[in-house]
């Protein structure tokens, strides 16, 4: 039966996968479809309608608002993943800290009658928020569909409480390894054992509370030293109540990294194609500092579009930023050469290829100046290795 019902959920991912990339040109997914089911209206149809109207007409300055909205609601983390520039300690110039309560209802409020799905997270680990409910159960007041991506390191008893009683939608849950031995070495500072203690208690007082919600995906990036795993962790992955199991391919810069079979086997540096972007019309990303940036492969303060805590949104949205961006995206898309442009969207149009991120050498901020600066909000006390 489990064997079944895998295979079941297998095919049903996997062609909302297919749809995405044959039909959408990005990256569609289940949490998406659910959102527009279920937290639909009629202004956000219409809105919906009218990006797509004039995304398809190329139009530069917007009557739409996104519908998407990815919100880093902190850019603190507390492992040390080597192929994040988080994890490496690197801060992109940004004030590394944790968004309030006060400046999240602020943009929802701006925002919330349009946005179908907000993701909390970005570039940190958004537990590490002590608002991070206040914000899920705001969010949710509007009728917004809300998941998050954590480590699971603080998914204790309560938190976990706190997670269900907030109303979440979708919890991904990125847990590299199905072992001791292999899951610390990409995931450093953390504990498999515990981790995996942490997301069975959350499914088990999901069961016990009755409740569909959260759904929850566990992801696993496959390296060379984990690869061998694959298979087993999802067989366990199911039997213990996950939803969804999404083993992906890892986009690194060691070659050494990569796994030895074909099937998630990528080259070193070769991040993800993009194929025609929408994100200037359909997606808001904002930062934990307030920054407005291009799009959630954005990474440097020197690339953001705007500032949103003390300007308005509807300021931000058609500025010159935004139109140049549109406008390059639009010249791409007609087979038009690109006016040269300091965008980040440039060179992103230009190669064919989304950022990789690779750490800059003339940053000198360490993680360990990073993590003294910001208070990390913690139930208890996170097992060493």
């Amino acid at each position: 039966m489990i064997n079944l019902q895998s295979l079941l959920r297998k095919l049903i991912f996997r062609s909302v996968n297919w749809i995405s990339r044959k039909f959408f040109a990005s990256r569609l997914s289940y949490s998406h479809i659910e959102a527009f089911i279920f937290c639909n209206s009629f202004k956000k149809l219409l809105n919906f309608l009218l990006v797509h109207y004039e995304k398809a007409r190329g139009i530069e300055i917007l009557k739409s608002y996104p519908y998407l909205f990815v919100f880093e609601v902190t850019n603190v983390c507390n492992l040390k993943c080597p192929f994040c520039l988080t994890g490496k300690g690197i801060s992109g110039d940004r004030a590394v800290r944790h968004v309030t309560f006060e400046e999240a209802k602020k943009i929802i409020d701006e925002v919330g009658d349009y946005i179908y799905l907000l993701q909390l997270y970005t570039w940190g680990e958004p537990l590490l928020n002590k608002d991070i409910y206040k914000i899920i159960e705001y969010a949710k007041s509007k009728r917004i569909f809300v998941m998050i991506s954590t480590n699971a390191t603080v998914m204790n008893e309560k938190n976990n409480q706190k997670l269900i009683d907030s109303g979440i939608d979708y919890v991904m849950v990125a847990i590299d390894g199905g072992s001791q031995e292999t899951y610390p070495q990409y995931r450093v500072g953390g504990n498999y054992n515990q981790v995996f203690e942490n997301l069975s208690n959350l499914l088990e007082m999901k069961k016990k509370s009755g409740n569909t919600r959260p759904f929850v995906e566990w992801q696993f990036i496959v390296f060379r030293h984990n690869e061998h795993e694959v298979e087993e962790t999802e067989k366990i992955a199911y039997e213990i109540g996950i939803n969804k199991f999404t083993p992906l391919p890892a986009y690194v810069e060691d070659k050494d990294w990569l796994p030895q079979g074909d099937k998630y086997k990528v080259e070193a540096f070769n991040p993800e194609r993009l194929m025609d972007c929408d994100r200037p019309w359909t997606h808001l990303n904002y930062r934990a500092d307030g920054g407005i940036a291009s799009c959630c492969y954005e990474f440097y303060k020197k690339d953001d579009f705007g500032e949103a805590i003390h300007t308005p949104f509807s300021e931000i949205w058609n500025n010159e930023f935004f139109r140049e961006s549109r406008k390059l995206i639009v010249q791409k898309r007609r087979g038009k050469t690109l006016d040269k442009s300091d965008l980040i969207c440039y060179d992103c149009l230009e190669s064919g290829l989304r950022p990789s991120f690779i750490e800059s050498p003339t940053e000198t901020q360490t993680a360990q100046k990073i993590i003294a600066t910001v208070e990390i909000v913690e139930e208890k006390p996170q097992p060493k290795i």
